[in-house]
């Protein structure tokens, strides 16, 4: 019997181990591996979101991000709680969802983040050096810009925008 229970201790522990993740945070020399992890943008289970203002995102941002600041205020504090409320409300009760983040390299990834997984998200991605340096460790790169392109990646903008202005 002791057998047993220390074998099902074991595998439960294993279990738990498997699906524990934590925010895994990139810089420079993990460029490489930060580029496998956004291949997984636009497979309909990687959310990508970017924390920058909302002309820097519109103007050009790695393709298949949203911008996720559609408000603005003078308290930069209440603007990033908003959005995580919102990502929290756009995420449900979906913690294992790949989420990746890009900032401006102020620290506001970092934030999300942590707030994410506080809440429960445990497959949390970002680069901390932030968008325009990651745009230089890229010779190739082509932003996208301009409004969300979600038809042609299978996402549905009007739920997007739905739940945000609703709350629903």
């Amino acid at each position: 019997m002791r057998k047993i229970v220390f074998i099902l201790f074991l595998l439960l522990s294993l279990l738990t181990a498997c699906v524990q993740k934590e925010i895994k945070a990139y810089d420079d020399t993990d460029i490489d591996e930060f580029n496998k992890v956004l291949d997984n943008v636009g497979n309909g289970k990687t959310k990508a979101y970017d924390l920058r203002e909302y002309d820097e995102c519109y103007n050009g941002r790695i393709p298949g991000f949203y911008c996720s600041r559609v408000y603005q205020s003078e308290n930069k504090k209440e603007d990033l709680d908003k959005i995580i409320d919102n990502l929290k409300l756009l995420l449900g009760d979906k913690k294992r969802t790949m989420i990746i983040l890009m900032d401006n390299n102020d620290g506001n990834a970092a934030v999300v983040a942590q707030e994410l997984f506080i809440s429960g998200y445990k497959n949390i991605h970002y680069f901390k050096n932030g968008y325009d340096r990651y745009v230089e460790l890229q010779p190739d790169f082509v932003p996208e810009a301009g409004d969300c392109d979600c038809w042609n990646k299978k996402l549905n903008c009007l739920d997007f925008y739905t739940k945000l202005m609703y709350n629903t």
